[in-house]
């Protein structure tokens, strides 16, 4: 019984600040490793020699515990950093293959930014093929605000800046036979 009280309660020791067990890590290991001299100027000599190898699994646990705060936030950070490159790598897989089915009005829009060598161009919000490319992720509006600006009556529409992501860019001028 006692120790089934004594592991339940060990679950609860995960939920000690790691200050507190870096404290009491330092104290049994002044226990632990303390020299005879320490130990008997601080009037702890009869303390040591007593419960000695009580501080050393003191010391064991405690140092455990403490050790486990930035491992188990490394590998939280690091298993996060793989499941989001793991999804960027999924995406950009399912974008290749979009670019390879674009139509010539989304081969003609793509081939603006990459002649002009700029990542950001002015296009009629209303065409459908625009939307398209921002609906697949392609290009984006910079902002949620936008300003339009009418064309001539020959353009007839309404145009505002959209950009393109970053990745797409490099990619079609690494392979501008995509837009061809």
């Amino acid at each position: 019984m006692e120790l089934e009280k004594f592991l339940g309660n060990i679950i609860d020791w995960n939920k000690i600040p790691p200050r507190i067990l870096f404290a009491l890590t330092v104290i049994c290991g002044v226990f632990v490793f303390g020299g005879d001299d320490l130990l008997k100027y601080l009037g702890l000599d009869a303390i040591q020699s007593r419960y000695r190898p009580f501080f050393g699994f003191g010391f064991l646990l405690f140092g455990a515990l403490f050790l486990s705060y930035p491992i188990a936030t490394m590998w939280k950070q690091f298993s996060e950093w793989l499941k989001r490159e793991s999804n960027r790598r999924k995406q950009e897989k399912i974008y290749k293959e979009w670019l390879k089915r674009l139509t010539p009005r989304q081969k003609e829009i793509l081939r603006r930014f990459v002649k002009n060598q700029t990542r950001s161009v002015q296009l009629d919000y209303t065409d459908g093929a625009v939307n398209e490319l921002v609906n697949a992720g392609i290009i984006y509006l910079p902002t949620g605000i936008s300003i339009f600006q009418r064309r001539p009556r020959a353009d007839n529409g309404l145009y505002t800046s959209y950009n393109i992501h970053p990745w797409v860019y490099e990619y079609l001028k690494e392979h501008p036979e995509m837009l061809s």
